[in-house]
């Protein structure tokens, strides 16, 4: 992982993370002779989670020497399939995508199985799994244990003392979003922990924000001790909103995905903890197996289950040191199939030792 990109691989990623589709450096060569091009969708590049993850899944496609084509579907799941028709129509071999909602996972599947294009889902569940009437196509999926990391927060906010709880989650029917409040709300509930009220969806910033305000207003006070964010970015914008009332003093905020933000504020005391550190990684993990399927290679384990990391003020720094702008320790070439037939099924983890 401590490979240097090129001055002009960087310049590429920096492009793609401000517009809809890049396409790597270089590219190995397929049975035909032709590159290996594997096409990149992600459901909402603005989230800073995401930049991350299609940034970790750029260093990948560089170690494996293939052509990476990123798309955007900016929330919409009607923009997703038309990414996904464009990718089929560039000639893509294989397609890594994080949909939108579960519901949109079928008909990608479907795009994907009439094209003859392998497939491999990242960071939300697609709606189909992996069985053998899809086998062929369908190789599986990279996702976190999103009800665990949802349960990992509220045992935080549990732990500081939380009694009274507002909470912020994303669209419906994003399984991430689902399984995280879920797993919050039974632990709340289960450790005598109030969930007063909860806002859906809040994926960005500015949503974060907004709900935040509507919380204060609804329980001035404020009325809550507590915030839960399902990730990263919405709880920059809570703490933002929090500040500006001078009530961040009064209500422990915790949230999810560990974005960059996130850590500073772990670091400054603003955030209390951040769980599911470094799930990021999926979408690159993801990008290894789609690589393994175009060149003949089926993982035996095709539902990966990541276990994240919680973040707190006690092990920030290490874990900046390690999954930071730049995740250390994990070669591709190792991970992969194709050059490495003796990986472990379980060798994609996150782990700070």
């Amino acid at each position: 992982m401590n490979r240097t990109r090129s001055a002009a691989a960087a310049s590429a990623l920096a492009i793609c993370l401000a517009a809809s589709a890049c396409t790597s450096v270089g590219g190995t060569q397929d049975s035909g002779g032709k590159p290996i091009k594997i096409g990149y969708a992600v459901p909402v590049l603005s989230n800073p989670y995401w930049a991350q993850n299609v940034a970790f899944a750029q260093k990948i496609a560089d170690q494996l020497d293939v052509k990476l084509s990123v798309v955007n579907a900016n929330s919409s799941e009607s923009t997703q399939l038309t990414n996904i028709q464009n990718l089929v129509a560039q000639g893509v071999q294989a397609i890594v995508y994080g949909p939108v909602t579960a519901s949109v996972g079928p008909s990608i599947l479907n795009a994907c199985k009439a094209a003859k294009v392998k497939c491999v889902a990242m960071a939300r569940q697609p709606g189909v799994a992996p069985d053998s009437t899809n086998a062929a196509f369908n190789v599986g999926y990279v996702v976190g244990n999103d009800k665990a990391d949802g349960e990992a927060a509220a045992a935080v906010l549990t732990d500081g003392g939380a009694k009274s709880c507002v909470a912020m989650s994303g669209q419906q029917g994003n399984s991430v979003a689902d399984d995280r409040l879920k797993g919050f709300q039974d632990y709340a509930t289960a450790h005598g922990v109030k969930t007063l009220n909860t806002f859906r969806p809040a994926e960005v910033a500015s949503e974060g924000q907004r709900a935040t305000e509507s919380f204060l207003a609804a329980y001035p006070g404020p009325g809550f001790d507590c915030l839960f964010a399902f990730n990263g970015d919405g709880a920059t914008g809570a703490i933002s909103a929090l500040k500006a009332k001078g009530a961040l003093a009064k209500v422990k905020v915790a949230a999810l995905d560990a974005n960059p933000d996130n850590l500073k504020a772990i670091q400054s005391g603003d955030l209390l903890a951040s769980a599911a550190g470094g799930e990021y990684l999926d979408g690159g993990f993801a990008t290894i197996m789609a690589y393994d399927a175009v060149k003949g290679h089926m993982p035996s384990e095709r539902q990966v289950v990541l276990d994240g990391i919680v973040v707190t003020k006690t092990n920030v720094d290490e874990y900046i040191a390690k999954f930071g702008s730049t995740p250390s320790g994990y070669d591709a070439t190792q991970l992969s199939l194709t050059s490495n037939p003796s990986a472990p099924a379980d060798r994609f983890t996150l782990k700070l030792k």
